[in-house]
């Protein structure tokens, strides 16, 4: 079948060139008509040479430069085609609307916004039937965008990774954990095959590193079960490293090297204990469809997982969805994120922060500089987000950006770029990221959960709670082998942490960010959980009250119920609530503060369905000290309530 010259089928006169050509010219016709017999075998080179013949012979032959134009636009020679075709506009400059529209789209294209503005306001002079009014308007805005844009550039200087990450193949969608010790991406290697043209056949497996002091060693392969003779790619680790979502596309029908899929590409999940991982599981039905799932991001709040869909029942071509996991590890039906983030176009490739707020996305649908630019949106409330946010030029440029992982501090982004790889192919760089498009600061607290009679490592439930809001902002289990955990803390908040496991006390911890934006300083607690039996107490942390007050807080209300849920699980146990504070005021109004508080408890689990015979309270004042007075942050901590179980 013949190919068609896009730009020669609509003339100048309204007919079909080959009838009503620009040139008398016959020797320049007939090396024009040999230059269209090339291109139409997709024979570039020889078309190029025999319509220099035909220019040769009529410098003015319009239909020639037409050609050009197509030619230096399919072979990707923007520069050239722009030349061609300003040429032949100039010849008759008031005759081809469609001359003027591909000309400006061809200048937008490469980020000649000037030039572009220029022609799409003369496209709309000599567009007499108003053809691509609509299209231009749209086209104006963008360049109007990208003129702007450049001229307020934001601090933009990237470096690459280095050759520990980065080889002669290709790197990227990078991914890191939320303390920065593992780095995570993908590798496009050499399969040893050779395929039917005869090169290598080349797979997608994933790679890591780790850090050690402030540099990242050489990447090593995942190997099995993770790493496949398939493809596997687009991954997400979670915040503490030990959760792995990827894509893997099917090879066979309804086949992917990790098993069944329900459409061309799903969504897997791998779970990490001590230094193994588990065979790649299907998220399943409710989550994959028969269509297409890839490019999964997992929150930090350890149950919230974002990825991009072309099913149907979305906005555009390609939407964002989130889906969040159950106690019993099943999935929930994925929700659309709506209007503020998804477009009629292709918005994709989502990262959430480690802040659960932050959602950073690449999109062609809203407006920006190039193909596909990156934006943010930051969460309003549990369903709204923000009007997206581009990130502004250097960052987005007049090509495609595709996507973007930042650390949980928010002050380093990853990306891959071939623009200027200095080892072969796509390789991962690292940047600044500009102060006005950083997510929430985050900091973390890591340690392990132990048994703290035997010392044996345990699996336990870790939850963290926002104060404010009283919603649960992030939970997790400590490893099963080794009792390791990670949970990330957002800065400006104020939260409870809160320990449990059957069998043990739980132990609770607060942690007071309103205050402070250093999200470098981390928090490392080994908790010792105690075993349910006589005898043991824990102190609870999580229980306030106003300076000489005994009235609770509703800040305090997390905690109490904790307590009143474990105590109905241990139905068999009674304790003592103790009141204490701190050596401020005379021992007699310390003693009958401290007692009225550890009746405030009391009185408040009773509230909750605690049967009052398995309670008593008693104030102790300031006689048990657990630090010194004599600073603040001692007296802090000498107020305080605790439980016995007796």
């Amino acid at each position: 079948m013949k190919k068609i010259v896009i730009i020669l089928l609509v003339l100048i006169n309204g007919q079909i060139y080959s009838q009503h050509l620009s040139s008398k010219n016959k020797k320049a016709i007939q090396y024009f008509n040999k230059a269209l017999e090339y291109y139409n075998s997709y024979n570039y080179k020889e078309a190029i040479y025999w319509s220099e013949q035909a220019l040769d012979k009529d410098k003015k032959f319009i239909e020639v430069y037409y050609l050009l134009s197509d030619i230096y636009g399919e072979t990707g020679n923007y520069d050239k085609k722009i030349i061609a075709l300003q040429k032949a506009i100039s010849l008759q400059p008031e005759k081809n609307a469609l001359a003027y529209f591909t000309l400006a789209k061809t200048e937008l294209q490469i980020g000649r916004y000037e030039d572009a503005k220029k022609d799409f306001e003369l496209l709309k002079k000599y567009d007499s039937q108003k053809r691509y009014d609509r299209q231009v308007e749209k086209y104006l805005k963008k360049c109007n965008f990208g003129i702007e844009a450049m001229q307020n550039p934001v601090k933009f200087n990237p470096s690459n990774m280095g050759k520990n990450i980065n080889s002669e193949f290709d790197e990227y969608l990078p991914g890191i954990t939320a303390d920065e010790k593992i780095f995570i991406f993908t590798r496009l290697i050499p399969t040893g095959r050779i395929s039917v043209d005869g090169t290598y056949e080349k797979q997608e497996d994933f790679f890591y590193s780790e850090k050690q002091k402030n540099s990242y060693t050489p990447a090593k392969a995942f190997g099995k079960p993770l790493n496949t003779p398939g493809n596997e790619g687009a991954q997400s680790i979670s915040a503490d490293g030990r959760l792995l979502f990827f894509t893997a596309c099917e090879y066979e029908k309804g086949k992917s090297a990790h098993g069944k899929t329900y459409g061309s590409c799903d969504i897997y999940i791998s779970r990490k204990t001590g230094n193994k991982w588990s065979k790649p599981k299907n998220l399943g039905h409710t989550v994959n469809s028969k269509y297409w799932e890839s490019q999964p991001s997992f929150s930090a709040d350890g149950r919230t997982l974002y990825f991009a869909s072309n099913r149907p029942g979305g906005k555009g071509k390609i939407d964002i969805w989130k889906t969040t996991m159950n106690a019993d590890s099943s999935w929930t039906k994925p929700v659309n994120l709506g209007d503020s983030v998804n477009t009629s176009g292709q918005d994709q490739s989502p990262f959430i922060h480690y802040d659960n707020k932050t959602l950073y996305f690449s999109s062609n649908g809203h407006l920006g500089m190039g193909k596909a630019d990156l934006f943010l949106c930051r969460k309003t409330d549990s369903i709204h987000w923000s009007k997206p946010e581009n990130l502004g030029y250097p960052i987005n440029t007049f090509d495609e950006e595709v996507s973007l992982t930042i650390n949980a501090r928010g002050n380093k982004a990853f990306f891959a770029s071939s623009k200027k790889s200095e080892f072969g192919g796509l390789d991962i760089y690292t940047f600044e990221m500009p102060e006005n498009k950083r997510p929430k600061q985050v900091t973390y607290v890591r340690g392990t959960v132990y048994d703290k009679i035997s010392g044996e490592k345990l699996s336990a439930r870790i939850r963290l709670i926002n104060l404010k809001t009283k919603k649960e902002v992030a939970i997790t289990n400590s490893d099963e082998e080794n009792g390791t955990y990670l949970v990330c803390l957002p800065a400006g908040e104020n939260y409870a942490f809160n320990v449990s496991k059957n069998g043990y006390l739980f132990y609770s911890e607060n942690f007071s960010l309103t205050e402070t934006t250093d999200s470098v300083k981390i928090y490392n607690y080994d908790i010792a959980l105690s075993p349910v039996r006589k005898g043991e107490s824990i102190i609870l942390k999580n229980i306030f009250f106003d300076t000489d007050s005994y009235k609770l807080k509703e800040t305090s209300f997390i905690e109490l119920n904790n307590l009143a849920v474990f105590l109905k699980k241990n139905q068999n146990l009674k304790i003592e609530i103790s009141g204490h504070t701190d050596n401020t005021g005379t021992e007699k109004h310390n003693m009958q503060l401290s007692l009225n508080r550890a009746k405030s408890v009391c009185e408040y689990l009773v509230s909750k369905g605690i049967p009052s015979e398995r309670l008593t309270y008693k104030g102790y004042g300031s006689k048990f000290p657990v630090a010194g007075n004599n600073t603040e942050a001692g007296k802090r901590q000498n107020r305080r309530t605790e439980i016995k179980i007796l």
